[in-house]
């Protein structure tokens, strides 16, 4: 009897297992950043956990964080700059982040095909350090 039991438990952790190995989502509380203006909300998150020298961006898109890039450059204390894939297709773009100030602003890197409207691009938005949980 006890020895079924045993079986039975060992039988479900090794389908649950799979699962959790492969899912792709971040689901630990992590630090980033909440941004919003009257037209725009942004919530940024930074996961350091994987490869301290490439850190992965994360954006809430449509209620879930997506990866959206790696950080490109940071200096302690001052400022933080991040790729932003997601946000356009063809143009290299790139936010920015005033640690003083708690600003975020974007950076058009290159234009790429130039197909896309870049009056989309958002204006300087003031900032708040967040911790997500989901």
């Amino acid at each position: 009897m006890i020895f079924k039991n045993y079986v039975i438990l060992i039988i479900i952790l090794l389908l649950i297992l799979p699962y959790k190995i492969m899912a792709n989502e971040i689901y630990l509380p992590s630090a980033g950043f909440d941004c919003s203006d009257d037209k725009y909300k942004f919530e940024f998150l930074f996961d350091r956990s994987k490869d301290m020298d490439n850190p992965k961006v994360y954006r809430r898109v449509k209620g879930k964080f997506i990866n959206i890039g790696n950080l490109i450059a940071e200096k302690q204390g001052a400022y933080v700059i991040w790729e932003d894939k997601d946000f356009f297709k063809t143009t290299d773009f790139a936010w920015t982040f005033d640690k003083v100030t708690s600003k975020l602003s974007s950076i058009v890197l290159s234009v790429g095909l130039g197909i896309e409207n870049l009056d989309k691009i958002p204006k300087p938005m003031t900032c708040m350090q967040k911790i997500f949980y989901y």
